[in-house]
């Protein structure tokens, strides 16, 4: 079946009812991760609250940049925009709420098992890779589960792996800029703020959203194997390895620049080499389509260019013909995907 004649099948009542659960959790998982970090830092506001409000804005652009960046990484279409903002919003909310608080009794366990100064040297590069990934990742299980067919192969995945890494990634900096206020001694609070903030700006590119998309492609990978034994070795082996970035990002050593640079390094190879074959796998499915003639010959060979659609969409000569041509190259695109996976 297509992803086309896919979409238009009636759901079936029981189905239905267990994407309304699946949907409903997530959603109560978030507003209880939501409630958690106001319940943590609310103090904060209340008594700075000029420095709160400057952190809060200095991560917005650097959120909305990596939003919009980081749909552009699936190749052909951006993902849906609903299912790309739920992502986000699952990172910045259940998983980083969750992650809180499994953090505070995993650095009393590291204090007690070795020493406080152990626990002050390693207890963010050994507790968090624990629970961050795998919260992190629940988030594209969750996709997964409430959104069938969505996520097709280890390209979605990632996507959407590091769409729940920008979330994360940007409620924690901004939980960073208000600890660095206390820990600066409260003499200037909004330099605190900035300093902080720069510092992970400038780490930006090898963090959370590098991390999970490592470990959202495993997740891609099982579907795309039908949870078989390979897929799931694949998933295991991914979040093993978003595991290790972690603990690199988060040790007291190397430089920051190395560990940066490392993380970023992985998740770019991993993402030529996914993209390529997959281009190539695409490819090949429109050139069996311009063989059939449902294609051209041009389409064939542009059709996956988002320039050129949206250059021909701008050639269409009346409003109804685009229309026809966006539900057209939506038809077309949609079997690509469901064939090049």
């Amino acid at each position: 079946m297509t992803a086309t004649s896919a979409a238009s099948a009636p759901i079936p009542a029981s189905e239905e009812r267990s994407l309304r659960i699946v949907r409903v959790t997530a959603g109560v998982a978030c507003v209880f991760g939501a409630a958690v970090m106001v319940w943590a830092f609310e103090s904060y506001l209340f008594v700075f609250p000029a420095a709160t409000l400057l952190a809060i804005a200095l991560e917005i652009p650097q959120l909305v940049a990596g939003f919009l960046l980081l749909r552009l990484l699936r190749p052909v279409r951006n993902p849906p925009l609903l299912w790309s903002a739920a992502a986000t919003v699952w990172g910045a909310s259940a998983a980083i709420g969750c992650a809180l608080l499994a953090n505070m009794g995993l650095v009393g366990l590291w204090a007690k098992a070795e020493s406080v100064t152990f626990a002050a040297n390693w207890s963010n590069s050994l507790s968090a890779p624990l629970n961050e990934e795998v919260l992190k990742l629940c988030g594209v299980i969750m996709i997964v589960l409430a959104a069938p067919g969505l996520i097709k192969g280890p390209l979605d995945g990632m996507v959407f792996g590091a769409l729940t890494g920008i979330g994360f990634q940007a409620i924690e900096n901004v939980t960073y800029g208000l600890d660095n206020i206390v820990q600066s001694g409260a003499t200037d609070p909004a330099r605190a703020v900035t300093s902080s903030w720069l510092l992970r700006f400038a780490s930006g590119l090898g963090s959370h959203w590098a991390m999970t998309a490592v470990a959202g492609t495993g997740i891609g990978y099982l579907v795309a194997r039908r949870r078989s034994r390979s897929g799931y070795l694949l998933a295991l082996a991914c979040l093993a390895a978003a595991m290790v970035m972690h603990v690199l990002f988060d040790a007291p050593h190397p430089d920051l620049a190395i560990k940066v640079a490392t993380n970023f390094v992985v998740v770019g190879v991993l993402y030529v080499l996914l993209a390529d074959s997959y281009r190539a796998r695409a490819h090949g499915v429109l050139t069996r389509f311009a063989r059939t003639g449902a294609v051209t010959d041009e389409e064939a060979a542009h059709l996956l260019s988002r320039r050129f659609r949206r250059h021909e969409l701008r050639r269409a000569a009346s409003p109804a013909a685009r229309d026809r041509l966006v539900a057209r190259y939506d038809r077309l695109l949609a079997d690509v995907e469901e064939q090049a996976v």
